[in-house]
């Protein structure tokens, strides 16, 4: 049910260009109505023309907090007052916090999917060994994020990145190895072979398995062994041929679901300073 919006229910939106699929109002509008909070969520859609206008006038009304999708994850930072460090780093922003008319900027996409892999499934990421495929956006804040965690580390793991054109996985490397932590190492698809028998988990960051490539894999699926954490950025379908062989395998795995509901509750928390419903804000957009 939604509230009543009144002159002060907080409000929030998630801003792109298409976006009437999202999942992310049903997700939030539970977290607020569960929390009784007067707070709105909803999608706006606005076109490229328009954005700078749009962006600037919203920190004048009651927003709290924004999300920010594509295309727009690296052409809002010129826009706002303060940015988080490693959302500097990664060179995009997806969440927004606005207090007092000043917006500051964070990723939550990297956060959001490593917070998964160590609650979901118990894995020590600083000292796992990771092989990471693909060095697209979704990559650059898993792999920033992952570098991080093995900064200080006694026994940080290494992050092998596999990428089809081997310099951009160079460059990002190069760039994570110098800022954040020296552990990233750039490899070849045809590497991955070699490589993965170190890894003591495997993450998909491409859209290798979703529509139109549903029913394909990122990578030669008899290298997978039982032994072998899985993790796919996907959530449609929930089990990409990949998942559906890791699970035959007895692997233990974890789709985009887990991104999404550990990036949802991280937004929420930006937004709100309360900590997130969880469970509801799964139940809210899974069913279960």
């Amino acid at each position: 049910m939604i509230r009543d919006i009144g002159v002060n229910t907080g409000l929030a939106a998630i801003i792109g260009t298409d976006i009437g699929h999202s999942k992310s109002p049903a997700m939030m509008n539970a977290a607020f109505q569960k929390l009784d909070m007067d707070a709105y969520y909803y999608a706006m859609n606005i076109k490229e023309e328009d954005f700078g206008t749009v962006l600037r006038a919203l920190p004048k009304m009651n927003f709290i907090g924004l999300t920010i999708t594509i295309p727009y994850k690296i052409e809002v930072m010129q826009y706002l007052d303060e940015i988080d460090p490693l959302a500097e780093i990664i060179g995009a922003v997806n969440t927004i916090r606005i207090r007092d008319g000043r917006m500051k900027g964070f990723n939550t996409d990297g956060e959001g999917f490593v917070r998964g892999l160590e609650k979901d499934l118990g894995v020590d990421t600083a000292e796992s060994t990771f092989l990471v495929i693909g060095a697209g956006g979704v990559s650059r804040a898993i792999m920033t994020v992952l570098a991080s965690r093995k900064a200080g580390a006694a026994n940080p793991g290494r992050i092998y990145l596999a990428n089809r054109t081997v310099e951009k996985a160079r460059a990002l490397c190069d760039k994570l190895n110098a800022q954040v932590c020296s552990c990233c190492v750039p490899i070849g698809l045809d590497d991955i072979p070699e490589y993965i028998r170190e890894a003591d988990v495997l993450v998909n960051a491409t859209n290798v398995g979703m529509p139109p490539m549903e029913g394909r894999a990122p990578l030669d699926l008899s290298l997978l062994r039982s032994d072998l954490v899985v993790a796919d950025v996907i959530y449609n379908p929930e089990k990409t041929a990949l998942l559906q062989e890791a699970e035959r395998l007895g692997c233990r795995w974890v789709n985009g679901k887990s991104l999404l509901i550990h990036q949802g509750c991280m937004a929420f928390g930006i937004f709100t300073d309360r900590e997130a419903p969880a469970e509801d804000m799964r139940k809210a957009v899974f069913g279960h």
